[in-house]
């Protein structure tokens, strides 16, 4: 053997470790004073995890309101004023069709906010809703987010109402380099009639200096229920329809930029989705524990891995030098296959794990027919290594594609259990023609 094939099959087999010391262990770096693994965990469903159940409910809450003598609305008492408690779901609003249409806005925001697991019981004659997500770091946020108005308002001083989520075209996350580090950005695109709007404001609400130097300046607030986001005024006219709304500050520290990104999108959520024309107040807030244990896990783990193992031994014993490297290529196959899963945010529920497995039984198929087909042809030189692997490539594609196209449908399936059985067997087999194309054939064909 040459020593260029020599040092081909090491580099390979080097690239194998590495890649399965990362999919197996992580990769692990400072942040401030923390270390991190930033390979992302795997996304499991909620049959592995357990799931938060959040009931919602039409609020029957009164707001304050205090009237002048001409019946307009003001924020304190005063002379000729009237108080009154008002619901703050009028009885002429609570109807089918608004019920319905807070169903479809809850639906949209968790989508928008990739909740890929999750189900909605919804009870169409009172307008209550029962959601159910997985548990993890992002659960308070999104039950936060799902089912709040989400008006939007940009006011003056006078609050007077100039922009509403009806001008709204299109809110999306930005973000550009700058000296102090990366800046991150709300940007509102407005439609046709907002944009007029929006240029006439950035002619109104400006700063103005008199003639003897005294300046006065004219503000509007951005506001999402009453909470505000924003209050400025514009140094300059903005002819484009669209308002930037800086998010936090610049920086350099990767878990602040992801904080400032994640809050920007989860204020697009609501934007895109529209505002809700009922308000709801959570009624229950419970987390179930998912039937599947760690312990229960635990046999199947320890016996999967000595099959595993065990099939291994039997690759090397069986078929000697042509077995070795074949395992060393198996055993990466794996690592790269379930770190694609993570990477791709695969959600992985009890029928995706039976997906992993059968991908990683397709592609030992693979293995054994290869080496066999090796053994019986007693292929020697390269092009009968290479001749050899093509063959059992082709014979794989045969039954793989179709299986493959199979899945495909199952991916789109609605039911999570499904689809996550379709994408694992999907992931699965294309990596192991991929992978064994590049990896296993380059350690078989450069022994000659």
């Amino acid at each position: 053997m040459k020593v260029e094939q020599k040092l081909k099959i090491a580099f390979i087999i080097l690239l194998i470790i590495l890649i399965s010391l990362i999919s197996f262990g992580g990769i692990y770096l400072q942040d401030a004073k923390f270390v991190s693994n930033k390979i992302p965990k795997y996304n499991l469903g909620r049959d592995l995890t357990g799931s938060r159940n959040a009931g919602f409910k039409i609020s029957t809450n009164k707001n304050t309101v205090i009237y002048d003598k001409d019946g307009k609305v003001v924020e304190k008492e005063g002379e000729g004023t009237t108080k009154k408690e008002e619901p703050v779901n009028p009885e002429n609003m609570l109807t089918k069709e608004n019920y319905l249409i807070c169903k479809d806005i809850i639906e949209k925001r968790l989508k928008e906010m990739r909740v890929s697991d999750y189900s909605i019981r919804f009870d169409e004659e009172t307008g209550k809703a029962i959601i159910s997500i997985p548990e993890n770091i992002d659960t308070d946020t999104v039950l936060q987010y799902a089912a709040i108005k989400g008006v939007f308002q940009a006011v003056d001083d006078e609050k007077n109402v100039l922009l509403t989520n009806e001008h709204i075209q299109k809110a999306q996350v930005a973000y550009s380099s700058t000296n102090n580090g990366t800046a991150v950005y709300l940007t509102i695109q407005l439609n046709k009639e907002g944009k007029e709007i929006l240029n006439n404001m950035s002619k109104t609400y400006i700063k103005t200096v008199d003639a003897e130097g005294k300046e006065t300046t004219k503000n509007i607030t951005l506001k999402i229920d009453d909470t505000t986001i924003l209050s400025t005024y514009f140094s300059s006219e903005i002819t484009t329809g669209t308002l930037q709304l800086s998010i936090g500050q610049a920086s350099t520290d990767n878990d602040e930029i992801s904080q400032y990104i994640k809050e920007a999108s989860q204020l697009a959520v609501l934007l895109n989705t529209g505002d809700m024309p009922l308000t709801y107040s959570i009624e229950e807030n419970r987390y179930i524990l998912s039937d599947i244990t760690k312990e229960m896990f635990l046999v199947p783990s320890i016996l999967v891995m000595a099959l595993v193992g065990i099939g291994i031994i039997y690759l090397i014993i069986r078929y000697k030098k042509n077995g070795i490297l074949v395992a060393i290529s198996f055993i990466g196959y794996i690592a790269v296959f379930l770190l694609l899963l993570r990477l791709t945010n695969v959600v992985i529920t009890l029928e995706g794990m039976v997906g992993i497995l059968v991908g990683i039984i397709l592609n030992y198929i693979f293995s054994i027919y290869l080496l066999h087909l090796l053994k019986k042809q007693k292929a020697q030189t390269s092009e009968e290594l290479s001749h050899a692997f093509k063959e059992t490539l082709i014979k794989a594609m045969f039954l793989l594609i179709p299986v493959a196209i199979t899945t495909v449908m199952l991916c789109f399936n609605n039911w999570l259990p499904i689809s996550s059985f379709g994408m694992t067997i999907f992931w699965g087999i294309l990596i192991s023609i991929i992978y064994n194309l590049i990896f296993t054939r380059t350690l078989i064909t450069a022994q000659k």
